[in-house]
């Protein structure tokens, strides 16, 4: 395009999961701010499309099909290369995306050091060896670019079509002044999740202690199970309707005062609509996953003495998961609740 001629190309990739996605929205608004006439794309597949649509600092959005046949697959490439991107970030850097870098042509194709893939990037960056926050590790593809990361707000830009699908909904459950809280109860990895029976007794407490409308949220192919932690309740929450896409999931949350559940996908959402969270982590790092020093967004995490933690491979079935007790997690959202109640969204 003619856009990208003129001006400096931004290629940003990433094709992982819908929370690493939005972990990635700072990077596009760093950019934007700092270059206010680049062309910015971000590569990513159809699953992630809705994180980005509506926002204003991004020009482009390129899908990346996984089941391309080759002639397709080779087309894709060939256009990628013919756009003459000046600069390509590859946030995933698995060997699908560091080919895809490789291939562009690119005068900067930046990418971590990692063993192999690091051969595709001609802009190198050594990993930061120490915990830190997922936002700051993605800035650190900006610095040879002389580029100041904006902050750790997540973006997704809600549709006023959204909003009403949402306002709509919760006009039969949002009971002022009771407050409204959500709650995911589902993980992609199965280290991540706390069991149902134990989010069915937190769940009770926040309805009878703290006067709670609970609303259990759910996605594709997640109904089943959030219903069965539904039945193992004494009192009775709501249940999330079926959305189109994370647009108006995103604003249900978004009109609720509080969101507490596992390290996922779900959680970021929150994080970007500056709903104040609450996370119940087993082997994953609150410090790379939660924003630095906030008071709204808060996690529990128990240290089972394991010493070095390989999540996939557990050997001690999840003790740190399993030492987290309900009445903890309530306590913590009762804390969270008071500290937040009546304070404006956006100081969140």
């Amino acid at each position: 395009m003619e856009t990208i001629k003129e001006h400096a190309g931004f290629l940003i990739i990433h094709t992982g999961q819908i929370g690493d996605n939005l972990l990635t929205t700072p990077v596009i608004r760093s950019i934007r701010k700092a270059r206010p006439d680049a062309y910015i794309a971000f590569l990513t597949t159809p699953p992630n499309i809705h994180v980005f649509t509506y926002n204003p600092y991004l020009d482009e959005i390129i899908l990346l099909d996984k089941s391309m046949q080759v002639g397709e697959y080779t087309r894709f490439l060939l256009n990628i290369k013919k756009r003459r991107f000046d600069v390509v970030l590859d946030y995933l850097c698995n060997p699908r995306t560091a080919f895809i870098t490789w291939f562009s042509d690119a005068r900067q194709r930046i990418g971590y050091d990692l063993r192999f893939r690091k051969y595709a990037y001609n802009v190198v960056v050594t990993r930061d060896p120490k915990p830190k926050y997922s936002v700051d590790f993605k800035y650190d593809l900006l610095k040879g670019l002389g580029i100041q990361g904006d902050g750790y707000g997540l973006d997704l830009f809600i549709p006023e079509s959204a909003d009403r699908f949402a306002m709509e909904f919760l006009s039969g459950i949002k009971k002022e002044p009771a407050p409204l809280i959500t709650m995911s109860v589902v993980s992609r990895r199965a280290y991540k999740q706390w069991a149902p029976e134990r989010f069915a007794r937190l769940g009770d407490m926040l309805i009878s202690k703290l006067g709670a409308s609970l609303l259990l949220l759910w996605g594709p192919g997640e109904k089943t199970y959030v219903q069965q932690v539904m039945y193992m309740m004494k009192h009775k929450p709501f249940l999330s309707p079926q959305t189109d896409s994370i647009k108006e999931l995103a604003a249900i949350i978004r009109h609720s005062d509080m969101h507490i559940g596992n390290d996922n996908g779900v959680k970021h959402i929150a994080i970007a609509m500056q709903t104040p969270t609450l996370t119940i982590h087993g082997p994953s790092d609150p410090v790379s996953w939660d924003p630095p020093d906030s008071p709204f967004h808060v996690w529990i995490k128990k240290d089972a003495g394991c010493g070095k933690c390989v999540p996939r491979n557990c050997k001690y079935e999840l003790k740190c998961l399993d030492a987290v007790q309900p009445d903890e997690v309530f306590g913590l959202a009762e804390l969270l609740h008071k500290r937040t109640s009546g304070i404006q969204r956006n100081a969140v």
